[in-house]
């Protein structure tokens, strides 16, 4: 064989190498290794801590509750590309568990959303990257227009990578959060870009100081908090919770103001939050982070909602929807008299 063939022979065995050893190594980098017949989860999967916890000590802080209530249901959303996982979350949905409460997994496998909604009384969605389905959007409305409590949280888009793994293909590209779309039903809308400022902040530009705006409620005991990577929120009507202090700075216009980063609904059963970062086990005892993780499972948890909303489909026709009520069909025309005998 010829010295160039052979180089060519080189190369090419080279290249089936690192092509063979990126396959291998795929599956663990994308979080699907194991055993590939694992049975799903349970869409409604009950939240267990010990499952979840990490090993390390948290800092000092303890999260409560103000609460008495007990044996309330909340349903937390992970069915539609949430990009955040349990672990992130389990600051608040532990202290839930601790206080009496049973947290669910929404995981939108075999059960439509409306339905897992009708035995809770609260739904928490962070970061959904799959927009929600119009009849989703009706049966969330419906869900706190009974009562229901719901927690919507979300941040500036992240950089996911498109096109492939191998040797950069494809590039990479913004996934934006889908959370405009179940709050804008509340007046609530979800700013574009992040909140930063230079001349306060917690050793980094992007991690913001925020203070209360109003009193009571939400921000109860809160003095101030940290967010590491917020956008800001507007409100029609409604009433924000949490502000930016003094030269907080939106990324898009460069321009300085009074940035909401937690607002409430006009009707009080919708909180939006533009942040997620405040809940993780690593930030969730900075400043009075704990304090606002204890009032958010508060008032999670502090809703009447009525039994059975949102209502199955056809529920409020007649018979359940299975037919027309007694009485209500067609009637037969009225006969003509009969002559009388000549």
């Amino acid at each position: 064989m010829s010295a160039p063939k052979s180089r060519l022979v080189a190369v090419f065995v080279i290249v089936v190498a690192v092509l063979v050893g990126a396959a291998a190594v795929a599956p663990y980098a994308l979080g699907t290794g194991g055993d590939a017949g694992d049975a799903a989860s349970p869409e409604n999967q009950q939240f267990q801590p010990d499952t979840v916890l990490p090993d390390e000590e948290p800092e000092d802080g303890e999260i409560s509750m103000a609460s008495a209530e007990r044996g309330k249901t909340v349903l937390v959303d992970v069915g539609h590309s949430n990009d955040v996982s349990e672990t992130d979350l389990e600051p608040l949905l532990s202290t839930l568990v601790e206080n009496g409460h049973e947290v669910r997994f929404y995981r939108g496998q075999r059960q439509d959303l409306n339905e897992s909604l009708r035995s809770a009384d609260a739904f928490v969605v962070a970061n959904p990257r799959e927009r929600f389905t119009n009849d989703e959007l009706a049966g969330v409305e419906a869900f706190t227009d009974a009562g229901g409590r719901m927690l919507v949280m979300g941040g500036p888009p992240s950089i996911q990578a498109s096109g492939g793994l191998l040797f950069g293909l494809g590039g990479f590209e913004p996934t934006a959060s889908r959370t405009t779309d179940l709050a804008s039903t509340y007046g609530i809308a979800y700013g574009s870009g992040y909140l930063y400022n230079m001349e306060e902040n917690d050793n980094n530009y992007k991690s913001i100081y925020a203070e209360p705006a109003s009193s009571g409620g939400l921000a109860d005991g809160v003095e101030r908090v940290v967010v590491r990577d917020a956008v800001p929120i507007r409100t029609d009507g409604g009433t924000q919770v949490l502000v930016g202090t003094e030269g907080t700075t939106l990324s898009t216009t460069r321009d300085t103001g009074e940035y909401a980063v937690l607002a409430r609904s006009q009707g009080g059963n919708v909180t939006a939050v533009g942040d997620t970062s405040f809940l993780s086990r690593e930030n969730a005892y900075d400043a009075d982070n704990e304090v606002l993780i204890g009032n958010l499972a508060d008032f999670l948890v502090t809703g009447d909602k009525a039994e059975g909303a949102p209502k199955p489909p056809g529920a409020d026709a007649p018979n359940g929807g299975t037919g027309p009520a007694p009485g209500s069909g067609p009637t037969e025309p009225p006969r003509e008299p009969t002559p009388a005998p000549a």
